[in-house]
């Protein structure tokens, strides 16, 4: 039986090429915006995350405390917040030292005012501005505690900028599901009433609906495939003549193409019952 509804949906696929080449022209346009847009969206993905993954908190610490003091404190900042390094005094030297480059420009400066610190590299679900905004008001309360740096304006817009990413990924594939269920409805409705005549015997004869609609469904699940297909050799012919070249961008991983393939053939197959659900209506006895 399975074979017998693949040769049908073949064969009407090669009777109305025309209309199944329209189709998938279309279908081709709107998973190339939706697989340039996985694509940046993926790079984004993996940039935010890491430089999420240099997110730290620095604890700047009092002199007078001991070194008993400050392993006790270390060691519960560990359990409460993350991997925590410590920075003596002339380590923190040492490095402004480096970074400023030209030693003669610190002749003048007597003594080393740098504090020591702890520099703290969070747990994942602390990585957000209102956790570390907590977490940094928690820490100025140890008494050993200095001051607190976080860098809360970059975070912020860190957080916004990911939320506007997950938000215009929301948007781009609702607008290109409706295109793909546009396309494909309009598409099997032609191609039911191209073969009017054919659906007309067929039902007379006592043929059941699901029997007469199998055929059209899997024809719109090919014209899906075949146009996820060209528009996934699209995207990497993109990211291969210019993403690779000119900015340094990854392609989607295969867990995205796959999916990217099967909701293309999920979308297909909505399409086409909400089509066939229709129109088998009005051409039926």
């Amino acid at each position: 039986m399975l074979s017998f509804y693949l040769r049908e949906s073949w064969r009407s696929f090669r009777q109305h090429r025309g209309l199944a080449t329209t189709g998938i022209l279309s279908l081709t346009a709107a998973l190339t915006v939706c697989g340039v847009f996985l694509m940046l969206a993926h790079n984004a993905e993996v940039s935010m995350r890491l430089v999420g993954d240099r997110r730290e908190m620095v604890v700047y610490l009092r002199d007078e405390g001991t070194r008993a003091e400050r392993e006790t404190m270390i060691e519960r900042l560990r359990q409460l917040y993350g991997d925590v390094r410590y920075v003596s005094k002339e380590e923190a030297w040492q490095e402004f030292s480096e970074q400023i480059g030209d030693p003669s420009l610190l002749e003048s400066v007597e003594g080393n005012p740098l504090p020591a610190s702890l520099r703290i590299k969070l747990k994942p679900e602390l990585l957000h501005y209102s956790t570390m905004q907590q977490a940094a008001q928690q820490l100025a309360q140890f008494p050993e505690v200095e001051d607190v740096r976080f860098g809360g304006d970059w975070v912020k817009r860190l957080d916004q900028l990911g939320t506007a990413l997950q938000r215009g990924a929301v948007i781009v594939g609702i607008t290109v599901a409706l295109a793909i269920l546009f396309i494909l409805y309009n598409t099997i409705r032609l191609s039911v009433l191209a073969r009017r005549a054919q659906v007309e015997i067929m039902s007379r004869l006592g043929a059941s609906d699901r029997f007469i609609a199998t055929p059209f469904v899997f024809e719109a699940m090919l014209q899906a495939a075949f146009g996820a297909l060209i528009a996934l050799a699209v995207v990497f012919a993109f990211h291969q003549a210019f993403a690779a070249r000119v900015v340094h961008l990854s392609f989607l991983p295969l867990p995205w193409i796959g999916a990217y393939f099967g909701a293309a053939l999920a979308l297909a197959w909505l399409a086409s019952l909400l089509a066939l659900s229709r129109v088998l209506r009005s051409v039926g006895p």
